[in-house]
Order: C-alpha cells, then sequence, then structure tokens
C-alpha cells in the first residue's frame, strides 16, 4: 500500500511540474503596451526581425552630413521581436587590443521596444544594461531605411567636446 501511494505521489508531482501557467502581463507604469492590432502596422512589420551592424556614422546636426565613427563597428547584433523584446549587442573596432576582462569597445542591452511613428522614433527600454548607468533609460532611436531596406538608427544629437550637435547612426542590414 506504501509503494502504491508513493507513486501515485510521484507521478502526481511529475504531472503538477509538466503544467504551464501563462506569465502575468508586464503593466508597470514604464512598459510600453503590446496588443494584437500591432501586428497589422506594416511599419512595425518592417522593423521585426535580426539585424546585423554594418557600419557607424556620425551625422552633423546642423549639415547633415555623415562621416565615418571615430571607432567604427567591428559587428554587432539587433533583434526586434513582435511582442515588443529587443536585444542590441554592438562590437566596435580594436575591440580584440583591450585587457582581458574589460568592457570597452562593447555595448549591450536588453529590454523592450516602442514605435511612435508619429514622431519617426522607435524607444529602446533599457531593462538591462551592461553599462549599469544606463539601466532604466528610455533611448529614442530616429529610424530610416534606405533604398537596399537597410534600417538606420539615430540618436538625438549631442553637443561634442568641439561643440558640434553630432548624432550617432548605427546601420543595420537585415539578416534573412
Amino acid at each position: 500500500m506504501l509503494r502504491a501511494t508513493a507513486a501515485h505521489l510521484i507521478l502526481l508531482l511529475a504531472v503538477s511540474a509538466c503544467a504551464t501557467v501563462p506569465a502575468a502581463p508586464d503593466t508597470s507604469a514604464d512598459s510600453p503596451a503590446v496588443s494584437a492590432d500591432k501586428g497589422n502596422d506594416p511599419l512595425r512589420a518592417r522593423l521585426i526581425g535580426t539585424w546585423k551592424l554594418v557600419a557607424i556614422r556620425d551625422r552633423d546636426a546642423a549639415t547633415g552630413v555623415e562621416t565615418p565613427a571615430a571607432r567604427a563597428a567591428d559587428g554587432g547584433q539587433l533583434i526586434y521581436t513582435a511582442n515588443g523584446r529587443l536585444s542590441v549587442q554592438i562590437v566596435r573596432v580594436g575591440r580584440a587590443q583591450q585587457a582581458p576582462g574589460s568592457a570597452d569597445g562593447f555595448s549591450s542591452y536588453f529590454g523592450r521596444w516602442e514605435l511612435l511613428a508619429a514622431e519617426g522614433c522607435v524607444i529602446h527600454y533599457q531593462d538591462g544594461n551592461l553599462t549599469v548607468a544606463q539601466i532604466g533609460q528610455a533611448a529614442k532611436r530616429y529610424y530610416s531605411f534606405d533604398a537596399a531596406g537597410w534600417l538606420s538608427l539615430a540618436t538625438p544629437p549631442r553637443k561634442r567636446e568641439d561643440g558640434r550637435d553630432i548624432s550617432s547612426v548605427f546601420v543595420w542590414e537585415r539578416i534573412p
């Protein structure tokens, strides 16, 4: 009788462990809503996918002229998912020469994204970031697509040491 009860208990525990409970939606104030109707937005659908970094440029806010960034792209990946999640990793040229254990030349963050088409931008809500001070940041990225379908994401302009307002432009190619 004891063996039957123990076997029954093990079976009951095994079945319970296999049961799945849907996760509660994130209802925090800073979490953008991801509704089912957003899946029909062609612009949003155009962003969803996996992208590889092909270039980093500096854009002069006064002239619009773009030049290669001082620390060019050596690689990177951006992922936008349909349920509003994102992941970004960027490696800059020269990283291999850094001291072991150094994060210099490497950027990485993950979180949620929200398309603000009326403003021409995407907001990256950084739930986690290699740079601790940027955790929780809502980073605005102005988007554009070129004729080849490459995605450019530009930061808002900021004043550099030389007094010029410069945007960093990250150029991404979709990975099929």
